[in-house]
């Protein structure tokens, strides 16, 4: 059997939590290889002949964006992941949350318009966080992008919303946290808005949340009481789904396939209308294990290897 099928046979769980992110951006774009059909980011610029078996979506429907849901909306930044990264800058190192995994570029793969983000078992060094260069050791690897480009939904020329857009198939296994979502530095005085977070054990549900505070690495925010666990019916790795998030001047509004399941309102917070006018990047990424599992998960019960699968990110004013 191959790793392919092996992997989709068990992609059918997942969800996110309370954590935050805290985390800085390192500017430096990562060239691209192509290798034949598929596109492997690495560090160094260096053909990469390695050949990387990513999952069979051929037999994965699911959402898609129609045209009437964003009708009157203006598309802004769109990638559909045919060709390079070069809209992200990709995170090297390691991260936050007490998280297992090692962020590199080779675990980022474009291949038929999707964006694979890996996660793999394996032993490396590398540095602690993306600025912190203490060496440290990992046993488990993945992939982070974020946008070369800020958004402010109250800064935006002739807007006063901004629509956040991504169509993504979730994995299901222990300890895998994929995510989408924004935030900006120093956080979190810009801000940091969770429109996914998932967590790979149950395929149910995933979390949406928020987090703000006017003073670095200090959210005035609690995250015990924003964290809004979102219910699914079925299995939501079963087939791919668009996540988004509507974001206006007193409300955050999250979407499930153009269904609206939970807002964060000013009048509940008092703090929306001061993440308005921040500006935040989009962030895909998938983490291992970490603060967001509670009991924390046993290494050894985590996938040798999974797929995050991204078909592409929009972003939209209004």
């Amino acid at each position: 059997m191959s790793l392919k099928k092996i992997y989709f046979i068990a992609i059918v769980a997942f969800g996110f939590t309370i954590t935050s992110c805290d985390e800085s951006n390192d500017d430096t774009q990562e060239p691209v290889v192509i290798t034949d059909d598929v596109v492997i980011v690495t560090d160094d610029g260096d053909t990469d002949d390695t050949t990387v078996d990513t999952p069979d979506l051929s037999g994965f429907t699911g959402y898609n964006q129609p045209e009437g849901d964003v009708s009157g909306w203006e598309l802004i930044f769109e990638d559909d992941f045919e060709s390079n990264l070069s809209a992200w800058t990709i995170w090297t190192g390691g991260a936050y949350n007490n998280e297992l995994q090692h962020y590199q570029a080779d675990n980022l793969i474009l291949e038929d318009g999707y964006l694979f983000i890996r996660e793999k078992r394996e032993t490396v060094t590398g540095a602690t966080t993306n600025f912190d260069n203490t060496p440290k050791n990992f046993d488990f690897t993945s992939g982070r992008i974020e946008s070369n480009a800020s958004y402010s939904a109250g800064n935006t020329e002739g807007a006063t919303k901004l629509r956040f857009s991504s169509r993504i198939l979730l994995p299901e296994g222990t300890g895998l946290w994929p995510a989408f979502w924004s935030y900006g530095d120093p956080w979190p005085t810009q801000g940091e808005i969770d429109v996914l977070e998932f967590r790979g054990n149950n395929t149910s549900s995933y979390v949406t949340n928020f987090f703000y505070g006017t003073n670095p690495n200090t959210p005035t925010t609690n995250s015990a009481q924003t964290t809004y666990n979102v219910p699914v019916e079925g299995d939501i790795t079963a087939n791919w789904h668009v996540f988004e998030l509507i974001w206006s001047e007193n409300t955050l509004e999250i979407l499930l396939d153009n269904v609206l399941v939970h807002t964060f309102t000013e009048a509940e917070w008092g703090v929306i209308d001061d993440i308005y006018t921040k500006s935040e990047r989009l962030v895909l990424n998938m983490a291992v294990g970490g603060d967001f599992f509670q009991p924390n998960v046993n290494p050894a019960n985590i996938p040798d290897v999974a797929f995050t699968a991204v078909d592409w990110v929009r972003v939209y004013k209004q």
